[in-house]
């Protein structure tokens, strides 16, 4: 097997391993949601959300960007085969002391928050098991990045099948018997658990570990905590635009802020998976290697192929089953935002160009460049392009707006990663991403032609084309082929 095919089948593999994590974990929410549904009804779905939503800020504001960060220095320590462990101590040190800070800041605020969330303060133990369930949370969060690391990819995303599970089998018994009351409950009983399986996996990394005093620590989390919270501040100035995007759009219409938000929705559920699975194994492999520039262009090259392979093919599918999808999860009263949706798919066509770029600077710990790029210049682009394209066109604005700011992204990653770290594409990946414009641009051309039959018939021959051709290249790059017929001659022999 050639060097280049190695690289090509474990990136795939990783993908595989996390997208059927993803696509599990995304299952037995719908399930678990669906019996929640039923036993607690509206009322208590609505708790339950409430509840959800008040941990969340509280887990990404103590996690404090660490659980990217602290990848970043533990796949080096990995690499470099280092057994004094001095990281794994580091890491565990500073989340175990930002989760007690976590849980003593949601437990004194507990009543204020009860108050705040259900107009009462009754509700007060409530957020006391909640700021419990946060410090598991927070220290599992480090676990998860030791595993991912050391990158014992299978651990990992044993590990990302455990809450999901739990929180079914575990949590419906319980909001049968104790109703609402069961469900910050629940939520600690699922923390705790996956903090002990995960805890199990990175026992195997070591034998044993070493005494480390405090200066030492610091020491190595202070390049951490300095990354990890340039990370959490780009974090927020993404959400405060957003927010203001959302805000903006609502001075005209709040219909349209939910027609845009069911849009965007669709879209980043049907590929962030794929995103997120990609990432999980890419961004410790780019970090272990971030001081050697050969085989770091090398793996951003071919992690850019894959990414284009497996994203062309899921939004040719957005763009030919907008409708369909559309009129199965909503109403008649969605149809408005088919178009939006169709545009917005073909925009996630710049984020796989720059997603296999964009990770360059944090494998390489550059954090001024991540903070004023991807916090600051990325965040303030989107919303005055999506802005300008709503006050412009409307609704329909946002869609040109997504694919007129994937346009710069595009120009903007390819420019700033070259001279930055002269990082940059072949024209082996430049020749696949031109005809993918091509196929995609063409596929949502066609969807607004006013004949049906020729919009489908036209479409339906793209999708197969463009799906045909991503397998014939993913089979030149793994050996489909090659790996089915092996195994047949395994099983015969």
């Amino acid at each position: 097997m050639s060097e280049n095919q190695s690289i090509f089948r474990r990136i795939v593999k990783g993908t595989a391993i996390f997208g059927g994590t993803q696509a599990f974990t995304m299952l037995i929410g719908i399930v678990r949601g669906k019996l929640i549904a039923i036993i607690l009804g509206t009322y208590g779905m609505g708790i339950s959300s409430l509840l959800s939503s008040a941990l969340s800020p509280f887990q990404q504001f103590f996690t404090f960007g660490l659980t990217t960060s602290s990848v970043r220095s533990l796949s080096i320590d990995a690499e470099a085969n280092n057994k004094n462990y001095d990281t794994i101590i580091a890491v565990r040190r500073i989340l175990l002391i930002m989760g007690l800070l976590g849980a003593l800041v949601m437990t004194v605020s507990c009543s204020w928050l009860s108050a705040y969330t259900f107009g009462d303060n009754s509700h007060w133990i409530w957020f006391i098991e909640l700021a419990l369930a946060l410090f598991f949370l927070i220290i599992l969060d480090g676990e998860k990045s030791i595993l991912q690391g050391y990158r014992r990819l299978r651990h990992l995303a044993l590990t990302g099948l455990v809450a999901p599970l739990l929180g079914l089998v575990a949590g419906i018994p319980l909001y049968y018997i104790y109703g609402i009351e069961a469900i910050a409950p629940t939520l600690l009983i699922i923390a705790v658990t996956s903090w002990v399986v995960t805890r199990h996996f990175t026992a195997k990394i070591y034998t044993s570990l070493p005494r480390q005093d405090w200066h030492t620590t610091w020491h190595i989390g202070r390049e951490m905590l300095t990354l990890g919270g340039a990370m959490m501040v780009s974090a927020v100035i993404g959400t405060s635009c957003v927010y203001l995007l959302n805000r903006f759009i609502r001075t005209t219409s709040t219909d349209d802020v939910g027609l845009y938000q069911a849009a965007n929705s669709i879209t980043l559920q049907c590929t962030t998976m794929i995103f997120a699975a990609m990432g999980t194994d890419y961004f410790p492999h780019l970090s272990s290697i971030s001081n050697d520039h050969r085989k770091m262009r090398e793996l951003v090259e071919r992690e850019g192929e894959i990414m284009l392979l497996i994203m062309v093919p899921i939004i040719l599918l957005l763009i030919v089953f907008a409708p369909l999808i559309v009129q199965v999860l909503f109403t008649s009263k969605f149809f408005a935002i088919i178009p939006v949706l169709q545009m917005i798919a073909v925009s996630f066509l710049g984020r796989a160009f720059c997603f296999p770029q964009d990770y360059v600077c944090i494998a390489k710990g550059d954090k001024r460049y991540f903070f004023f790029v991807e916090g600051v210049v990325s965040n303030i682009k989107t919303i005055l392009i999506m802005g300008c394209g709503y006050h412009l066109f409307g609704l329909v604005g946002l869609g040109y707006g997504a694919i007129m700011n994937a346009v710069l992204d595009i120009a903007l990653s390819a420019v700033l990663n070259y001279w930055r770290y002269r990082i940059h594409y072949s024209w082996t990946y430049l020749r696949m991403f031109l005809p993918s414009i091509v196929l995609t641009g063409t596929c949502l051309a066609s969807s607004f032609t006013h004949d049906s039959h020729i919009s489908y018939g036209i479409m339906t021959m793209i999708l197969i084309g463009g799906c045909t051709l991503s397998v014939r290249e993913l089979d030149k790059r793994i050996g489909i082929k090659e790996t089915i017929m092996n195994k047949i001659r395994r099983r015969k022999g």
